[in-house]
């Protein structure tokens, strides 16, 4: 039996902990002694209707059960915190409170807490439920004063209020093993705390809806202020709209309405998605509130959106599109209390499809500015109309809407998330909303924060698991609009194809067991989520001669895991020779599809092939050193373009004749490697800065006749494969394969020739009698010995043909 529980930590029997018991008691029964009380009243009256004086008396014993009413609803149902107050039962939240027992352990807390309404909140948002914790905190009454006094510190940090939260992360820290516990829900004690102080928002912000009400400002005057029918039908009145403040936007709106009550004319500028349209839309409601940061000339004025696009696909051509703003403008200039709101006015600027440049028409209105107007502009077409017109930028107050931070983008998902969540029909968990903007931040260049994690957000409800939107939804919500692999492996094919990853690149190539080694390894660590997140999956540098496999493990590699050899983004450094290639490797997709930021933005997981990099300028090189090194580059819009989830391989073919010297004299690679590196360094072929950015640099050597002989397996195996569509086989004695070998072998040129030897041995002869019908389908063909000699017409004529 513990010690009896310290009353200055918790008074089981103070006045407000009594109250909240009684109210707890009193809850089942509101519903049905309000209802008594009204069939009381109209028993009553009905009575007294027919003469019957004891009607008087069930309006009499009405007031009872109506009293009690009233004291459950103003005293007992919501039992006010004393915010001054020392005790845990001082600060708890009233449900809560209702639910505890005398000298409680912390396991009765954990119980308690499922039964609450924010213990709830943190089972579905979080996934820590009070039946999970029951399980694992202390059954000991004397842990429950550290739980108590750690949910009281805990409370000083978030508004002197205990909820569900609070004492969950009280109870956390009380158990030994709480990074274990942690770890395994992808959560931590900072999460948990970020989740209070959301709860606590959401409570205030319905309980502020609910003793709020709407002040009638510029809605009730529309009749004093004039007619505005076409206004009406084109635009939107947001100002009839409920949409919160957020503290994010405080200083952007507060510039907003000083300079509307000055110059009259503002430009939001800011990238796609930054939330400028958000900030017209939160300014709409802070004119119609009572704040004092709003100037009392255009206190409750109303805000109407004009969607500069809508505008023009719906007028059939210049003139009457001219028409139709004049008008708007018109009726809201005589309006009096209206602010037009031009949304993606950079299409009024412009020529183009979709856009019509009005700015002989507009530029004169603005220029005046006697009519508050807010643009709404792309930040890169602002700096172009700008430049093209600078009396444009003169005439309006720009204000620049910045991207948000984490912290800030965290803050508006948790804001938005309820609209969310009615019109998807689903529930998010918290770790999806950080994951939404960690994966965001990564994957998504179109648009800027918030709008990048919002997006991911909403599509991510379209892999909701029994209508729970999870971390897991959000990262196969990537997954499948882009290909990239973001959840460490959970498929049982997946993690065969990683454990046999060697054997499966070896159906496609041969030899040079080490390179494959080294790749099959990188992209195990990956998967299994043992990398390091800020760098490439891997970055290897291949060295060796031609023909030797160094370009086929990339196209290997591609094949086997990547999803084809489609997803190999492969350059030839060859042509980056000079400074002014730097441009083209970062160049927006826009202008330059093929530039290696804008394959990578569209294809993030994936193989990059660097083809003879010692050829490469030195500026390109140095550029790389950031992609190898850091795993991002810039584009040519300052756009950080990740490349951590590729696999990035260069080749070389620099020093091949000095591969072959050291192999001639008896070394083995092995032996000879590092030393080979070196030399590269000391002829300033690469600079050592360079190289060590590699995880790997890998020295290939030149087949020899055996493995030479199972690649002219490989490539019969391909040309069966080409035609298995005819039903016709081609096999080739192995004497005949060996003499192949011998006919197409040369050191210098590796595995290349023997592709030669084949076509013109066996594919032309298997083309000539298919030809004369000699060979047709569900026929086979197995050329000897005799045969190739025959067709290749001794050694000397297949040198001629390899020469060719």
């Amino acid at each position: 039996m513990g010690a009896k529980m310290d009353v200055s930590l918790f008074d089981y029997k103070s006045p407000r902990a009594m109250k909240a018991r009684l109210g707890r008691q009193l809850s089942p029964w509101a519903l049905t002694l309000e209802i008594s009380v009204v069939c009381l009243i109209v028993g009553g009256i009905t009575l007294l209707a027919f003469g019957f004086a004891i009607g008087w008396l069930a309006i009499g014993l009405a007031a009872i059960p109506g009293m009690i009413v009233e004291w459950y609803k103003y005293e007992l149902r919501d039992v006010p915190r004393l915010t001054n107050g020392k005790r845990v039962d001082d600060l708890l939240d009233g449900e809560i409170l209702g639910l505890f027992t005398d000298q409680p352990t912390p396991q009765n807390i954990a119980t308690l807490l499922s039964r609450s309404i924010s213990g709830q909140f943190f089972a579905v948002r979080f996934g820590i439920s009070g039946g999970f914790l029951e399980q694992i905190v202390s059954s000991n009454r004397d842990d429950t004063k550290a739980v108590f006094e750690e949910a009281l510190h805990i409370s000083s940090e978030v508004g002197n209020r205990i909820t569900a939260g609070v004492l969950m992360l009280a109870l956390v820290r009380q158990i030994p093993a709480k990074e274990t516990l942690l770890g395994h829900l992808q959560l931590s004690e900072d999460d948990i705390f970020r989740g209070i102080k959301w709860y606590h928002h959401l409570r205030n912000l319905i309980d502020s809806t609910k003793v709020a009400a709407r002040k009638p400002g510029g809605i009730g005057r529309d009749w004093s202020f004039g007619w505005i029918p076409t206004l009406s039908h084109f635009g939107q009145n947001i100002s009839e709209l409920s949409v919160r403040r957020t503290d994010l936007r405080i200083d952007t709106i507060n510039q907003i309405t000083k300079a509307i009550n000055g110059r009259g004319v503002v430009a939001l500028v800011g990238l796609t998605g930054v939330g400028k349209t958000q900030v017209v839309y939160e300014l709409a409601s802070e004119l119609m509130s009572d704040s004092k940061d709003v100037p009392n000339a255009i206190r409750y004025h109303q805000i109407f959106m004009l969607d500069a696009t809508r505008l023009v696909s719906m007028a059939s051509g210049r003139g009457e599109l001219e028409g139709l703003i004049q008008k708007l403008l018109s009726e809201a200039y005589t309006a009096k209390n209206i602010i037009i709101c031009l949304d993606n006015a950079q299409v009024f600027f412009e020529e183009g499809v979709g856009s019509v440049d009005m700015t002989n028409m507009l530029l004169p209105i603005l220029e005046v500015g006697r009519l508050p107007i807010i643009l709404t502009v792309d930040e890169q077409k602002f700096l172009q109309i700008s430049k093209r017109t600078p009396a444009l930028a003169a005439a309006v107050n720009r204000i620049t809407v910045h991207p948000t931070d984490e912290v800030q983008t965290l803050a508006v998902l948790e804001e938005q998330l309820p609209t969310i969540e009615f019109k998807r029909h689903v529930t998010y968990m918290y770790q999806a909303i950080r994951e939404a903007y960690k994966l965001s931040a990564r994957y998504v260049y179109d648009i800027a924060m918030p709008g990048q994690a919002l997006s991911l957000l909403d599509a991510a409800a379209d892999y909701a698991e029994s209508g729970l939107v999870t971390a897991q939804s959000v990262g196969k919500a990537i997954e499948k609009t882009i290909g990239v692999k973001t959840n460490i492996v959970d498929d049982e094919n997946e993690r065969d194809k990683l454990l046999h990853l060697e054997s499966l690149i070896h159906q496609r190539m041969i030899g040079q067991e080490r390179a494959v080694s080294v790749i099959a390894d990188a992209l195990r660590r990956a998967r299994a989520g043992i990398r390091n997140q800020q760098r490439p999956v891997g970055t290897f540098l291949f060295l060796g001669p031609t023909g030797v496999g160094k370009t086929e493990l990339a196209k290997s590699l591609a094949a086997v895991y990547f999803g084809g050899e489609q997803n190999i983004i492969r350059l030839d450094m060859n042509e980056f020779v000079s400074t002014n290639d730097v441009a083209r490797l970062i160049a927006d997709g826009t202008e330059d599809a093929g530039s290696l930021t804008a394959q990578v933005m569209k294809q993030p997981f994936s193989v990059i092939l660097l083809d003879e990099i010692e050829k490469a300028h030195s500026s390109v090189l140095t550029t790389l050193l950031q992609l190898l090194d850091e795993g991002i580059l810039r584009d040519a819009k300052n756009r950080e373009v990740s490349f951590r989830d590729t696999i990035v391989i260069a080749t070389s073919n620099a020093g091949s004749d000095r591969i072959q010297e050291y192999l001639h004299r008896g070394y083995n690679l092995e032996q000879f490697e590092d030393t080979f590196v070196d030399e590269l360094i000391s002829s300033n072929v690469f600079h050592p800065e360079f190289l060590n950015r590699f995880d790997e640099i890998v020295v290939f050597a030149p087949l020899n006749k055996v493995e030479l002989l199972k690649v002219i397996d490989l490539i019969l195996v391909d040309v069966n494969k080409n035609l298995s569509e005819q039903k016709i086989t081609v096999t080739v004695a192995q004497d005949a394969k060996e003499y192949l070998v011998e006919a197409g072998y040369d050191p210098r040129l590796g595995a290349r020739p023997m592709r030669r030897v084949v076509q013109r041995s066996v594919e032309n002869t298997v083309a000539k009698l298919m030809l004369s019908k000699e060979l047709q389908a569900g026929g086979s063909i197995e050329m000897t010995l005799d045969q190739v000699k025959e067709i290749l017409d001794k050694k000397s004529q297949a040198d001629d043909i390899i020469a060719k």
